[in-house]
């Protein structure tokens, strides 16, 4: 088990670390033009998020900060000071690589524009409409659960609640009738 890294406090107290190992640890994500956080705009910087940034999204309330934003501001949510640290992967970011990095990948050599866009002859440029059929109601192929009826559910609860009631009252009537409650 991993202990918190005490911090001396005033008066002689010991108070833990803001940014020890029990603070939230938040993953750092690449944008690319289908994220959610792209186009969202930055609180520590009012810039907006684009393609290629990295970004992370604050633990508490989601709302996403550049990663050089999020250092600069202490590791912090610009919005409401949660406090939380980025985990890196291995081998990037000034973390250390150890010896279980992997190398990086070779540079893959550029294909020719004309071959990067060419479009086959038999693709129509008119858009195919979508179908007249309504889309499948997953409620109608979903399978019944095989359980007891409402009743015996209901006949059994009571049923358990009454027993309970009876046994309580048999029990105080003998007690009485033996003189235990004096």
């Amino acid at each position: 088990m991993v202990w918190p890294s005490p911090v001396a406090g005033h008066c002689g107290t010991v108070k833990l670390n803001p940014m020890s190992d029990t603070t939230a640890a938040i993953s750092l994500r690449p944008t690319t033009a289908t994220s959610k956080w792209a186009g969202a705009t930055c609180p520590k910087c009012s810039k907006g998020i684009s393609a290629g940034d990295q970004a992370v999204l604050c633990p508490k309330c989601y709302i996403p900060h550049h990663a050089q934003c999020w250092r600069d501001g202490g590791n912090t949510c610009a919005n409401d000071q949660t406090p939380a640290r980025i985990l890196e992967p291995r081998g990037r970011a000034g973390a250390p690589a150890g010896e279980g990095a992997a190398a990086a990948p070779a540079v893959a050599t550029p294909l020719p524009a004309a071959a990067a866009v060419a479009v086959p002859s038999t693709v129509s440029s008119v858009p195919v409409p979508f179908a007249d059929e309504p889309l499948a109601n997953p409620w109608l192929s979903a399978r019944a659960i095989q359980g007891p009826p409402e009743s015996e559910l209901f006949r059994r609860n009571i049923m358990t609640i009454v027993f309970l009631l009876v046994f309580w009252a048999m029990a105080v009537f003998i007690a009485t009738a033996f003189g235990v409650f004096h």
